[in-house]
């Protein structure tokens, strides 16, 4: 039996306390609440305040970290130190910066590190329609988000992380090459993006974001060898063009495929796979394997954009 610790806001410790009790051998042990104060959490239980790490972590073997903060980073820090495995949100990482010396702490104390990804979408019905993702040669992926309905609590940050969760699904190579371009229309930090990346199976992104967009928009077109597939985001639309062989001139050797694509939540498998890891034993992930991959690439991206920031307002 593996006992588990949940903190962070209470939705999110709610959310996660549902998809734990569906898995086998798993006990939750804690919940915390953690608030906007972030001096401390709240023991779901019996509603009493703790403000020291050390009298939280005891009793469980890994903790799920849900939100940021003060109090969640010193905890953090703190379980890794204690030899507790640890699953995590990118939005709990302040900064690239900080994610070298936790990976060092996880191998050190040899324990599982996993980061979830964002949990904005997900593909399983457009990797079901690939079936070969090794035979991805191109990606064209447009994000507009209409200007009008753009939160001003959102940035490109995140909205590009999510995207690049979903080009990290698709493609399981090395990135190699990045180019990035970066507008800013309001302000000093980019409002569109437009970048190029290259990975080590030969396989090529176009990325364009726009946080200033006319419309909504946000799709994925898939270029393989015999096909092309273009996948809605927005609407879970998708549609095939396929090629065929033609028994005659006359015939049309292409034809098109379209298909519903239902959503669903992908935590239950996120989950899944971390107790997996720590059940097999597997000690130390790579950057590639812990889920950070996506995180330090779109940091990267963002980076090489504001390198190259033209500004209009």
């Amino acid at each position: 039996m593996i006992n588990v610790g949940i903190a962070g806001y209470y939705n999110e410790v709610n959310r996660h306390a549902r998809a734990l009790d569906q898995l086998p051998q798993v006990s939750i042990s804690d919940r915390w609440i953690t608030d906007d104060a972030q001096d401390g959490a709240i023991d779901a239980k019996t509603g009493a305040k703790y403000t020291d790490p050390e009298a939280i972590l005891a009793k469980a073997d890994a903790w799920i970290f849900c939100n940021s903060g003060n109090f969640i980073n010193r905890m953090l820090t703190l379980a890794l130190r204690k030899a507790k495995h640890v699953f995590l949100y990118p939005r709990v990482i302040r900064s690239s910066g900080n994610v070298y010396p936790l990976i060092k702490l996880a191998r050190e104390a040899n324990v599982i590190l996993k980061c979830s990804g964002t949990g904005k979408y997900n593909l399983k019905g457009l990797l079901e329609a690939i079936p070969d993702p090794k035979a991805i040669a191109m990606i064209e992926f447009q994000h507009g988000i209409r200007i009008t309905d753009s939160p001003a609590s959102t940035t490109i940050s995140e909205v590009l992380l999510s995207d690049i969760e979903i080009v990290n699904a698709l493609i399981k190579a090395r990135n190699t090459f990045i180019k990035a371009k970066g507008l800013g229309i309001f302000n000093s930090h980019p409002n569109i993006i437009n970048a190029r990346l290259e990975f080590d199976n030969g396989s090529a992104v176009n990325y364009c974001c726009n946080m200033v967009s006319l419309q909504d928009e946000h799709l994925i077109t898939v270029m393989l060898k015999d096909s092309v597939l273009r996948y809605n985001l927005i609407t879970n639309d998708l549609s095939g063009w396929y090629l065929k062989h033609a028994v005659n001139q006359n015939e049309n050797p292409i034809f098109m495929k379209n298909i519903r694509v239902e959503s669903s939540d992908r935590l239950y498998d996120e989950l899944t796979g971390f107790f997996s890891l720590i059940r097999s034993g597997t000690a130390f992930l790579s950057i590639y394997d812990n889920g950070f991959e996506p995180y330090m690439l779109a940091d990267r991206i963002i980076e090489k954009a504001s390198k190259t920031l033209v500004q209009y307002a």
